[in-house]
């Protein structure tokens, strides 16, 4: 009787251990610094005190209009800027911020929980510019902060999400579900949410894009590749169905995680700058 006490104790002991290390990981992913070439360096405060960077840049001839491109997890801002040529030919200033956690930004990677209220704030800065009307373009992370910016007040116009989770929750199950036995991964989930908000005060299972959505108003196009071993399609899949007067779905065959513009470069403009415009 002893010794299963033991090894039941014991069991637990690992698996919490290694919830341990899995939220850490998730909460501080390796950050890269690189700065961004013809672009202004601008920085706001978050309400909770947490210094952000982003960089601006604006287009030969303005058509008084802006997106907010946002990158994925363990990225910054350098990699947002990939997308700027698309959107400065057609008119559009551009906003390319460093999520907390990221880049030249500090604090802790909260998968939107706190995020989303930075967008807001990054939207009222940009609205500050003079700018009367403000998209969103998201990859993956960034892709779930732009649709839960959205219930804390974010004013955009239309967004662009690629890549995004249905919550933290079910894509944390997803991933770690693929290294272990599904209930054994389940487990290590939880005890990961438990410690996270124990050491941190931070409730991930808020971290929820599948909600935000659902309340959402406004043109929204979710793009997903079809072979997305990261995130599967069924993520987005879930989101459309959430919403379906308000979002539409473009399933790219082929495509892996984030790879929609590498898969079909023409059709992922077209579909972004007509989402965008008219509006």
């Amino acid at each position: 009787m002893r010794r299963w006490v033991w090894a039941v104790c014991a069991f637990f002991a690992i698996t919490f251990a290694a919830a341990v290390f899995l939220a850490e990981g998730a909460l501080h992913p390796l950050r890269q610094h690189r700065p961004a070439a013809n672009a202004q360096r601008v920085t706001i405060t978050a309400k909770d005190g947490t210094p952000l960077n982003g960089w601006w840049i604006s287009p030969k001839q303005p058509n008084g209009k802006a997106v907010i491109i946002c990158h994925g997890v363990g990225d910054s801002s350098y990699s947002s800027l990939g997308f700027a040529p698309l959107f400065l030919r057609n008119g559009y200033s551009v906003l390319a911020p460093d999520s907390r956690g990221h880049g030249e930004s500090l604090g802790l990677v909260t998968y939107g929980v706190l995020e989303s209220g930075d967008m807001a704030q990054w939207v009222s800065w940009v609205q500050s510019k003079g700018i009367g009307k403000v998209f969103g373009l998201g990859e993956s992370l960034g892709a779930a902060i732009l649709i839960q910016s959205l219930a804390k007040g974010a004013q955009f116009q239309a967004l662009v999400a690629e890549s995004s989770y249905s919550s933290f929750e079910s894509i944390a199950d997803e991933r770690v579900s693929r290294a272990v036995p599904g209930p054994v991964a389940w487990m290590l989930v939880r005890e990961a949410l438990f410690y996270v908000r124990v050491r941190y005060g931070v409730d991930l299972s808020q971290a929820a894009p599948d909600r935000a959505i659902a309340q959402a108003h406004l043109p929204i196009l979710l793009i997903h590749g079809t072979a997305d071993q990261r995130t599967s399609p069924e993520n987005s899949i879930r989101l459309a169905k959430a919403n379906p007067k308000f979002v539409r779905l473009w399933l790219v065959p082929g495509a892996g995680h984030t790879g929609a513009y590498a898969a079909d470069p023409k059709d992922f403009e077209d579909k972004v700058i007509r989402q965008f415009q008219g509006l």
